[in-house]
């Protein structure tokens, strides 16, 4: 793959993410190593709770999100995430759902005090196979440039 730096990817410019699905024994399993919550780990709780059912863990979803969003960054030489914005969420993640991440550079500028790199934002839109809004979040990079 060749190497994209900060010049060579445009404002507004969509990333091609793959979809995620969520399996029940994934949910399961990422709530009992990092979010055991009673919903994300025990389906009769689960059902139970406000949810009526299984639901993936915030962070599950934010993470398995970031790994399509870096397996699409098609190149861009990454130096280091410099932030996360904000993850607002808006329905949960149940075992079966097929999420589609619509991704786009924003927010490209060149350091002020590092002329050799850049900033931009990985903008993030999560629906699931109803088409319904999971969650809106991004991602803060600092780029190598070409030039100095």
């Amino acid at each position: 793959m060749e190497s994209r730096y900060f010049e060579d990817i445009k404002e507004g410019e969509v990333l091609n993410c793959a979809p995620v699905k969520f399996t029940r024994e994934e949910i399961l399993e990422f709530g009992r190593r990092f979010d055991p919550q009673p919903f994300h780990v025990n389906e009769d709780s689960a059902n139970a709770s406000i949810f009526k059912g299984l639901v993936a863990s915030s962070l599950h979803t934010l993470s398995a999100c970031t790994k399509v969003v870096v397996e699409a960054l098609d190149g861009a030489v990454i130096l280091t995430g410099v932030g996360i914005e904000e993850a607002i969420l808006y329905h949960p993640v149940r075992p079966g759902d097929l999420l589609t991440v619509n991704a786009h550079w924003t927010d490209m500028r060149r350091s002020k005090t590092r002329p050799g790199n850049g900033f931009a934002t990985v903008r993030c839109e999560v629906s699931n196979q109803e088409g319904a809004l999971v969650m809106r979040h991004g991602y803060n990079y600092m780029l190598a440039c070409r030039k100095k």
